[in-house]
């Protein structure tokens, strides 16, 4: 069914996480995280590869970025006895919407394309929807015997479809004080990406002693640039188009917004290396030793579209979009204002609720506006009127990016209002 990314809860990002392998305990359809003071996970490697979605990745939401993730964990048996080990491998953090319906392990297994095995041989893995705590979704289960000390390698691979969704830029996550209730469209974003959860690495006995993380991200990066946050086919601009007298943000979504990195860790803390395997250029995150600790371990691989224009074209359309919404909320204020004298005159003596009036549409407004997009390029405007909004998004404060010399100069003749 077709959805647009609009209505698709930020919710969606903030549960979805790729899964680390780990110690699951029980039967049946609630096993839980456990732990073993007998294997020790020694080492693991994870190699992230993004790919570009079955075009066109649309405002419906499908067709979205896969990655491709190949996992080595070398697993050591501490001890002189044989053990029995039930692994599992959860696609993600977080107790997601479910279903009744019966699971198809072979159809489910085949969607994910999710093999774990040794060199020697495939493990025969079964499904789960989800944990018995809900605290991870997706499970593949199987057991692993070792010998007495013996050290197995475990190579896990699957495929997994990105996560894309409306969002707001704030750092909170919460939108922009009251006062700023208008320049609220300034905050929005779809954000779209990959995640790894570290967290299940805990349940092994003691510590990992070398965690390395590698990802190629280069061409794609090159691919998301050029396409923007969704492909602008022309049935999809016209679907666009046919709905915003309904919704006119909507307009926002054509817009050919900036792309920005929103990794964890910072992108910066990445080195470049070269890929042992495949000898290509790659981004690489090493840990000696790696104790994850919980959810602020897990790896992001995010891609924010800041809905800022780009050229006067998009500004004008922007500003009708602000002037359209402040509109509507004095024509409500209005109603509200009369249905309240209305009760006063029939029901005197009656308390009544005050309604403070909304900000007019103004030319102050649109200084802020235009003040609001060169602080997002990088230049500073020392308007006191706009910097708790300012301090209240990630954006903030923003690196230099280019600046179409036309988009500049009209927005400097607002900032002078």
């Amino acid at each position: 069914m077709k959805q647009s990314i609009l209505w698709i809860s930020i919710l969606v990002l903030a549960l979805t996480a790729r899964g680390n392998a780990g110690v699951f305990r029980g039967s049946g359809r609630t096993p839980v995280l456990g732990s073993t003071t007998r294997i020790q996970m020694v080492e693991e490697e994870v190699v992230m590869q993004p790919l570009r979605g079955n075009w066109p990745v649309d405002d419906s939401a499908r067709n979205l970025d896969p990655m491709r993730f190949h996992c080595t964990f070398r697993l050591r048996n501490l001890t002189d006895e044989t053990v029995t080990v039930p692994v599992g491998f959860p696609l993600d953090a977080g107790s997601l919407p479910g279903n009744n319906q019966p699971v198809n392990q072979s159809e489910i297994i085949a969607r994910y394309a999710f093999v774990a095995g040794t060199a020697d041989q495939v493990f025969p893995v079964r499904y789960v929807p989800y944990d018995g705590e809900k605290k991870f979704s997706r499970l593949f289960l199987w057991e692993m015997t070792f010998r007495p000390r013996q050290e197995i390698t475990l190579y896990v691979h699957y495929q997994t479809d990105g996560v894309m969704g409306a969002a707001i830029t704030s750092k909170d996550g919460n939108p922009s004080p009251p006062r700023y209730r208008h320049l609220r469209l300034l905050e929005q974003s779809i954000i779209q990406g990959h995640f790894y959860v570290t967290e299940t690495g805990n349940s092994w006995a003691g510590e990992i002693e070398k965690a390395v993380f590698r990802i190629a991200p280069f061409e794609f990066e090159e691919y998301l640039a050029r396409r923007g946050p969704i492909e602008m086919t022309e049935a999809t601009r016209a679907r666009l188009n046919a709905r915003q007298p309904r919704e006119p943000s909507l307009a926002l979504m054509l817009l050919n917004t900036p792309m920005n990195p929103e990794w964890q860790p910072p992108r910066s803390q990445w080195r470049e290396a070269t890929d042992p395997r495949t000898e290509k250029r790659c981004l690489e995150l090493t840990f000696a030793p790696f104790k994850p600790r919980g959810k602020e371990d897990n790896l992001q691989i995010l891609y924010r579209f800041v809905m800022m224009p780009q050229n006067i074209e998009q500004l004008e359309l922007l500003l009708s979009c602000i002037r359209s919404k402040m509109e509507a909320a004095e024509q409500r204020y209005q109603r509200t204002r009369e249905t309240v004298e209305k009760l006063r005159r029939e029901t005197p003596g009656r308390a009544t609720k005050q309604h403070d009036p909304p900000i007019p549409y103004s030319p102050a407004v649109e200084k802020d506006i235009a003040d609001i997009v060169l602080e997002f390029h990088g230049i500073a405007t020392g308007n006191e009127e706009i910097r708790e909004f300012l301090e209240h998004q990630k954006w903030y404060p923003a690196p230099p990016r280019p600046l179409d010399p036309a988009l500049k100069k009209r927005l400097k003749e607002l900032s002078r209002r």
